[in-house]
């Protein structure tokens, strides 16, 4: 017999000195690691499968997942491609292979949900590189077109607002490839430091002409943006693509020089990538990132480990476990309480709720709501 736990009313009360937050101000202090009346849900992947099932469940087409969920993030993706013209490689009725606007050719399956399998990469030789650096300058045209009214949408109903970037050494592996991006880690030519400044000034050039197409809406168009969401893919089930060494010696100078830049703008930063990501939180200070997320289950990410380790110093985001919602209602309930419940800790701060994957098509949309309702009560008690 399924456990109707979302129908349980909770008798506790919230923190007085935390009341009624608004989303904007729930993100803002937890990735400061202050108390919080509620965990923030911060969930911006949704694959398009997902959306097109929840609509055969009562998902109202073309609503936007943080409205409808009453999300506390708002993530704008910004274009960090080449602006290629897609180019079709091959079509059958089960895939396409196609070589996208950032220059990496995928084979992506029409039949059923899966990663689309990277066949090719724009970067061979440096002459390639040299041909390439050009098109990656920073340009309004890479700011989503209704940027005004996105924000101005976002703060009417008082959200979080973050730009949505690849993080710059995710954007060198995607040039090269993974085999070429190994060897560069190993031999470090200076090409490898040319893509990762490029990285770094397409980030913080592009927030800048952000931030001043935005001047119109405040006269302090910084408040117009609360942080920059960094996509990176550096990690995988035991660990980072890189020993800690390369990482220290090679990436971290970059990441560090973005996370102060970006503090200069009064900006903070949120970094997400799959994988086991304890190379990136050994060092979290001296990168200066804000939160680290989503901590995937099946990566031997710990969240109660990470907690006591480096809660201090970040705030966590995910680990919950798309996998054990997809489960059942029991196993839902297990795997909220327990993750919410650690997360947020004794600080009642410090902790993102998002699953630890972008949200799949298997996963009920009436398990998804429900996982939300009961995320968010169990925060807003106190102990």
């Amino acid at each position: 017999m399924a456990m109707l736990w979302w129908r349980k009313p909770e008798t506790r009360t919230p923190k007085p000195e935390t009341r009624n937050l608004t989303s904007r101000e729930r993100v803002r202090r937890t990735l400061q690691r202050k108390p919080v009346d509620k965990v923030p849900c911060v969930d911006v992947y949704f694959l398009p499968e997902t959306l097109k099932q929840w609509e055969r469940e009562g998902y109202p087409p073309d609503a936007s997942p943080a409205e409808f969920f009453d999300l506390d993030l708002v993530c704008l993706p910004v274009d960090c491609t080449m602006g290629w013209q897609q180019e079709v490689v091959e079509e059958t009725e089960e895939y396409l292979i196609v070589t996208e606007a950032d220059g990496v050719t995928r084979k992506r399956w029409k039949v059923y949900s899966a990663q689309p399998q990277e066949l090719d990469f724009p970067v061979k030789q440096a002459r390639h590189w040299r041909e390439i650096r050009p098109a990656l300058k920073p340009h309004e045209g890479r700011l989503p077109e209704n940027l005004e009214q996105q924000i101005a949408l976002a703060r009417k109903q008082e959200r979080f607002v973050a730009l949505a970037f690849v993080e710059p050494c995710t954007l060198a592996r995607r040039l090269l490839g993974s085999h070429q991006w190994v060897e560069a880690l190993q031999t470090t030519p200076p090409m490898l430091d040319e893509m990762l400044e490029t990285g770094v000034r397409l980030v913080t050039e592009t927030v800048d002409l952000a931030l001043k197409r935005l001047s119109s809406l405040t006269p302090h168009p910084s408040s117009s943006i609360d942080g920059i969401w960094l996509h990176a893919d550096l990690a995988y089930t035991h660990g980072a693509f890189m020993t800690d060494k390369d990482y220290n010696r090679l990436v971290l100078p970059y990441h560090r020089q973005l996370g102060q830049e970006l503090k200069r703008r009064g900006l903070t930063v949120l970094f997400y990538t799959p994988g086991k990501v304890e190379t990136f939180l050994k060092v979290i200070r001296k990168s200066g990132f804000d939160a680290v997320l989503p901590l995937e289950t099946f990566s031997q990410n710990d969240l109660a480990t990470y907690k006591r380790a480096y809660g201090s110093h970040v705030a966590l985001g995910g680990n919950i476990s798309a996998d054990r919602l997809m489960e059942g209602d029991e196993a839902a309930e297990q795997e909220v309480r327990q993750k919410v419940t650690v997360g947020m800790g004794e600080t009642f701060s410090g902790y993102l709720f998002c699953l630890d994957r972008p949200v799949p098509p298997m996963l009920l949309l009436h398990r998804y709501q429900r996982a939300l309702a009961l995320a968010r009560s169990l925060s807003s008690l106190t102990g």
